[in-house]
């Protein structure tokens, strides 16, 4: 008689990889489904490198969302606003904006007509980064922004059945400020009379892990890695969660089961309060004013085949945003619930999609165009793979810099200033894990085009640093002269999947 054995729909491939296999499998069958799906994997990890760089006029998009919304903090109306709000980021210092486009249910009815009151029937970024207190005033740049850009921002309210929604594409907000710098900040939703009704915080829609290190204690034999997990943001304040996809191998084999009941923390895959892998990970992380209990104490990896585990939609309500746990550590767990494994919270992808001229650069050169940077590794392997396009370069880097040549000539690098209206300091990695500036081999090789423009495109520049794209996530890169001059300075975002 054949035992049926459960399959997951989805194996959950981190940054947009994914395989399928069937709901449900039986014995021998089990494993030629997973060997298929393995092998699509495989195959779509190949077409995703042959083409992920035949690059379009189409730029890639620094995109954050509000995933959800909850009631402003001192509100007392019977409004219940929902709904989701993309931030797109375009520009930088004078030209920086954000791009929003929203889809609302639960606004106020009044919000259908014109109303004259300040912040009417408004949705605007705040300077606070918490929906349990006050939000504070509209964030802009007001040292480049002289008039507040947000109060001409508004939504229009239309009845849908029983109720009123709002939505809107690609609304335009001039503020001077990139999409790192309204990263974590708190959108607010304002009623006709100008009353804030709503909250949400601005957070990475989805966030990674991309690689697994042995836990820093553990002895053992197993070596957990696989295409990683996949974490995608849900709720607010109380509601707030985590929604964990993973396909790991190498967990240990005793998990086929499921957890065990005898020992705490039994086959666990668990965001916990550390933010490093070389030190202690310390307890599970959730917020423990809003929650007594553990929401980890339950969540646990079932092996599905071997020593292989995937999972394509765990929730787990943490009460934390996207933004708290980013940089946290992940740990999994053997069958006695040792810890076997750690990886660190970050985005698998960031863009430069805007540059400016270096503070102190005299010349004519104006870089333009963007730099994607995927993250990788951990630790010792912990990487930034760079992919660009840009025009307006120096067209004496049209050849590959000589012999004693500065080391920085034709350079595009990520330095450790975090803006462009200063000194932008050194190359950023992590001495620890690497001896010698691992940055000086990034060089462009400029191509003159149509109209006579010196351009320079490139794909799969990997830089091993030692930090992961948390590290990295708003520091500046800086695009170099021939002669290792600083000619451009751009700022990293998050970027969309």
């Amino acid at each position: 008689m054949k035992t049926s054995v459960k399959i997951a729909l989805h194996l959950a491939g981190l940054c947009g990889v994914a395989a399928t296999v069937p709901e449900t499998c039986t014995g021998s069958e089990c494993k030629a489904a997973y060997d298929e799906a393995a092998l699509l994997q495989k195959v779509e990890i190949r077409k995703h490198d042959a083409s992920a760089y035949s690059y379009s006029s189409a730029e890639p998009v620094a995109l954050q969302v509000v995933a959800a919304f909850t009631q402003y903090v001192v509100c007392t109306g019977d409004l219940e606003t929902q709904g989701t709000v993309s931030v797109k980021g375009l520009g930088l210092l004078e030209s920086a904006e954000q791009v929003l486009s929203w889809k609302l249910s639960g606004v106020d009815p009044e919000c259908s007509k014109p109303h004259t009151a300040k912040n009417a029937c408004g949705i605007h970024i705040h300077q606070g980064k918490s929906c349990y207190e006050d939000a504070g005033g509209h964030y802009w740049n007001t040292t480049l922004i002289e008039t507040d850009p947000w109060l001409s921002i508004t939504y229009k309210a239309e009845k849908h059945g029983q109720e009123y929604v709002a939505t809107a594409q690609d609304v335009k907000v001039v503020t001077g400020l990139t999409n790192f710098e309204v990263l974590s900040h708190t959108m607010v939703i304002h009623n006709s009379i100008g009353g804030r009704v709503a909250c949400g915080i601005i957070t990475p829609r989805d966030l990674g892990v991309m690689a697994f290190t042995p836990y820093y204690t553990y002895t053992g034999d197993l070596h957990v890695g696989g295409m990683g997990v996949k974490i995608t943001a849900g709720g607010m304040t109380e509601s707030a969660s985590q929604t964990l996809m993973w396909n790991l191998n190498g967990v240990d084999p005793k998990c086929r089961e499921g957890a065990s009941k005898e020992f705490p923390n039994s086959c666990g895959i668990h965001i916990h309060q550390g933010m490093s892998c070389g030190d202690n990970a310390l307890g599970h992380y959730w917020n423990k004013t809003t929650y007594e209990m553990d929401p980890w104490a339950n969540v646990g990896y079932p092996v599905s085949y071997g020593t292989q585990t995937w999972d394509k939609a765990r929730e787990v309500t943490t009460g934390l945003e996207a933004t708290d746990v980013m940089g946290h550590t992940m740990i999994v767990h053997n069958y006695t619930g040792g810890r076997i494994a750690c990886g660190i919270i970050a985005p698998c992808t960031e863009i430069v999609n805007a540059f400016v001229p270096y503070y102190n650069y005299q010349g004519d050169l104006q870089v333009s165009g963007f730099v994607k940077v995927v993250g990788a590794g951990i630790l010792s392997t912990a990487s930034q793979t760079l992919s660009w396009m840009l025009s307006d370069v120096d067209p004496e880097c049209k050849t590959p810099p000589t012999k004693g040549a500065n080391a920085n000539a034709c350079g595009i690098h990520i330095h450790t200033g975090m803006s462009c209206t200063e000194n932008a300091d050194g190359h950023l990695y992590d001495p620890t894990f690497v001896s010698a500036d691992p940055w000086t081999a990034v060089q462009y090789l400029a191509v003159k085009g149509n109209g006579g423009v010196w351009s320079t495109s490139g794909k799969n520049a990997k830089v091993i640093t030692g930090l992961n794209n948390h590290d990295v996530l708003g520091h500046t890169m800086i695009v170099h002269n021939s002669l290792g001059g600083r000619i451009a300075c751009g700022i990293l975002n998050v970027a969309e999947e």
